[in-house]
């Protein structure tokens, strides 16, 4: 099963009008080993978007059907699974924080759905260890450790619920460098050990570039590419999607220009330094 967008629009009235956040999006998201990042300007439709993947919003036109659940429905229907099924992590998780301790907090919510509340302690605990919160911390309170653990600490939360498809809507914003590659490294990890699909909102086109198979380019509300970011940074109209290019592929170009290295898409600075040093030999 897959995540399917059919058709699917949303509109909300602003002030005096009618506004239009997504328009007309067909998608397609497999349940697993897809790992996408959905980029675009500010107000491009990226969060509507993808609050539309576990019906936090429903759409006003169209449908969406979110592993086997068509949203909406003609009758009544319970939606509370799809948020097991495809867990959310909002910008600044750590917000969400609130029980007395760190293993309790990752308890609640898996202890909320009635197949996995008799294993939420379990669930819990290897949540924990994913994402690297030590045993002697569980009795901590959540709001006593540092900002990245408690990042950590919120982000178990939704891997404790199980879910199939994990959504990041910005999930290194207001980290430093070190701790936004920990944050990509654990969640690159979960990707490839569990095969998880992994959809992921972001500004950061290092990160784009590092991480994502599949890109998915929003403007004004509509999908104007989806493709492998090798097809997007060799596009023809990339300069119409107002985005940047990766910090290693500007180097390249700098140094194609002032000293007349033959260009090469490379994705991370690792990459760079392996082209570079093969260059120079």
């Amino acid at each position: 099963m897959d995540i399917q967008f059919k058709e699917v629009g949303y509109a909300y009235y602003g002030f005096k009008k009618l506004y239009h956040a997504i328009s007309n999006i067909n998608l397609s998201i497999d349940e697993y080993g897809e790992f996408v990042a959905i980029i675009g300007q500010t107000g491009s439709g990226k969060s509507t978007l993808v609050q539309h993947m576990n019906a936090l919003l429903k759409p006003t036109s169209g449908q969406v059907n979110i592993l086997g659940t068509i949203i909406p429905s003609k009758k009544k229907q319970k939606i509370n699974h799809l948020r097991q099924k495809v867990g959310l992590v909002f910008q600044f998780p750590e917000y969400q924080l609130f029980d007395i301790n760190i293993l309790k907090d990752v308890e609640f919510g898996p202890s909320n759905f009635k197949d996995t509340k008799a294993f939420a302690n379990q669930y819990a605990k290897e949540a924990l260890s994913i994402v690297g919160i030590d045993e002697s911390l569980y009795e901590e309170s959540p709001f006593r450790i540092s900002g990245g653990q408690m990042r950590r600490v919120a982000i178990a939360g939704i891997l404790a619920m199980k879910p199939h498809i994990l959504v990041l809507d910005e999930p290194t914003r207001g980290l430093d460098p070190q701790g936004k590659d920990d944050i990509m490294d654990m969640f690159y990890n979960i990707h490839k050990s569990e095969n998880k699909s992994i959809v992921m909102i972001t500004h950061d086109m290092d990160i784009v570039a590092k991480y994502a198979k599949r890109i998915i380019v929003l403007n004004e509300g509509k999908i104007v590419f989806d493709g492998s970011k090798e097809a997007l940074f060799a596009h023809k109209d990339f300069n119409t999607f107002h985005l940047d290019y990766p910090s290693p592929m500007k180097l390249l170009n700098h140094l194609h220009e002032t000293l007349g290295y033959p260009k090469k898409m490379v994705f991370s600075n690792e990459e760079l330094l392996t082209y570079l040093k093969e260059v120079n030999k």
